[in-house]
């Protein structure tokens, strides 16, 4: 595998796409496009695309190509008069799968594109002129009620003017906890105009899992309670290390996953460079590291609502993954370009032992330039790490339940808007700039993956070689492809 391919694994897809919000039938029609694009033309292989947000467009509205929900965003707000305020700093990107998220940054790319508010009310004209309305009957005709002025024209026919009711600019506060309804008057029956249409107000609702939130500390908090609750669960005294705990284990990983003192006991963490790891160190350090990463899962809580059986899935799947992430992470910390191990032995790159030299061989250069060197440059720090850590947990839902898979899903999106929610407001100050560093996180969990699938490699050569002496729990947790079952013997 080359340094490039290993930066793209479709098991992270999911996170650079974004769930669709129905914004497509504002105007009775459902026009939903196959395809998401930016704006950067107004074609893209003969078809319009909208001027506000690169979505199909079907014709010209207002004076540019928009798609049918900009038309009537924009149509709703011109006739309502509606003010809106950015609570993202006022350069939210308006682009088809966000283009909902701040109403204030939409409004202000519509007019940047060119529509015309003067078109909007001589479509509203023409229509009264008409008498019926938007898809209503002469009966609902939403100006009967409305006052009027008559003059004579030279043909001896009396004109009637509307008189347009005086309106209170109503503000949508998307910025606040309240927010008035976002009503479209245009598919409404038997309404009143949108000057005499009672002030509404209800609590704003939730977002869409997809879409920036306003910000929120209390996620990052939980999960910083979280890992200092397991980082520091230690029932023993001892020192580093407890090699004494050299008995093999036999036993499966769904007996003790759920009993993980039987594998090591819970001795302080300390991830240091204090002396070089050894086969036994490395063995007795993934020991360790299963103690912790069982207590981990357990204590989050999207995890205790999955099955026993989906809960088992997840955890073999994701073991691994953890494991990289965390040692890459409190190695870092610790300012170590190696590997550091929470009994206090670490490899670096030149001067280790042999066999765990050989055993890093491939791993090494991919962990210290697609993993640590990120940390560094991003300056991760440790909210961003919890984060980042439960969307890698979540971030696949093969072979769950309907039921897990949905569980897993929405835990995903949840902890990605929090990430972004965290590098908007601490480390950014563009949504651009978060959503990189966002989609940075992401490569390097790519590289995180290839590591596991390089190490998984490893363990079966170094165990098929007998160079280091993995027991039964450390090669099945390694296994990466089903298990080779042998023919039964012949029957007499």
């Amino acid at each position: 595998m080359n340094e490039q391919g290993m930066l793209v694994d479709p098991r992270f897809d999911v996170f650079f796409k974004m769930e669709q919000i129905d914004d497509y039938k504002y105007d009775g029609v459902d026009a939903s496009p196959s395809t998401s694009n930016g704006i950067p033309d107004s074609t893209i292989g003969g078809r319009l695309i909208c001027d506000v947000c690169g979505d199909v467009a079907f014709g010209k509205h207002y004076g540019i190509n928009a798609c049918n929900g900009c038309k009537g965003f924009f149509r709703r707000s011109v006739w309502s008069r509606r003010q809106y305020s950015c609570r993202f700093g006022g350069d939210c990107p308006v682009v088809k799968e966000h283009r909902n998220v701040c109403r204030s940054c939409r409004l202000k790319k519509c007019f940047e594109v060119g529509m015309n508010p003067d078109s909007v009310q001589n479509e509203r004209d023409r229509n009264a002129k008409n008498g019926g309305g938007m898809g209503m009957g002469p009966m609902q005709s939403p100006i009967q009620n409305t006052p009027s002025k008559e003059s004579m024209i030279s043909n001896g026919q009396t004109k009637r003017k509307r008189i347009r009711p005086d309106t209170t600019d109503k503000m949508t506060q998307t910025d606040g906890k309240m927010e008035i309804e976002d009503y479209d008057y245009e598919m409404a029956e038997n309404s009143t105009p949108p000057g005499l249409l009672p002030l509404k107000q209800e609590r704003i609702s939730t977002p869409p899992s997809d879409l920036p939130v306003p910000i929120d500390y209390l996620i990052p908090s939980m999960l910083m309670d979280i890992e200092h609750k397991v980082f520091f669960n230690h029932l023993v005294t001892v020192g580093d290390s407890i090699n004494e705990t050299k008995t093999p284990i036999t036993l499966p990983f769904e007996t003790v996953f759920r009993q993980p003192h039987l594998v090591c006991n819970r001795y302080p963490m300390n991830f240091v460079n204090n002396r070089v790891l050894t086969p036994e160190e490395l063995i007795d350090g993934w020991r360790r590291h299963f103690t912790y990463y069982s207590d981990w899962c357990h204590a989050m809580d999207e995890f205790c609502a999955l099955s026993p059986e989906d809960q088992v899935v997840l955890a073999k799947k994701k073991i691994i993954l953890h494991g990289w992430l965390v040692h890459a992470y409190y190695s870092y910390k610790s300012g170590v370009d190696g590997i550091c191990f929470a009994n206090g032995a670490a490899h670096l790159p030149e001067g280790g032992h042999p066999s765990i030299t050989e055993f890093y061989k491939e791993c090494m250069p991919r962990y210290l330039n697609y993993v640590i060197y990120p940390m560094k440059n991003f300056q991760m720090d440790d909210n961003e790490m919890v984060l980042v850590k439960c969307i890698m947990f979540f971030s696949n839902e093969s072979g769950l339940s309907p039921a897990g898979k949905a569980i897993v899903s929405a835990a995903r999106e949840k902890y990605l808007s929090a990430l972004y929610n965290y590098a908007r407001s601490n480390k950014c100050s563009t949504s651009a700039q978060a959503t990189l560093r966002i989609a940075k996180f992401m490569i390097m969990l790519s590289a995180v993956t290839s590591l596991t699938h390089l190490m998984n490699e490893g363990v079966h050569v170094t165990s098929l070689f007998n160079i280091i002496e993995f027991d039964q729990l450390i090669q099945a947790t390694h296994k990466t492809t089903p298990p080779q079952h042998s023919p039964h013997p012949p029957t007499s």
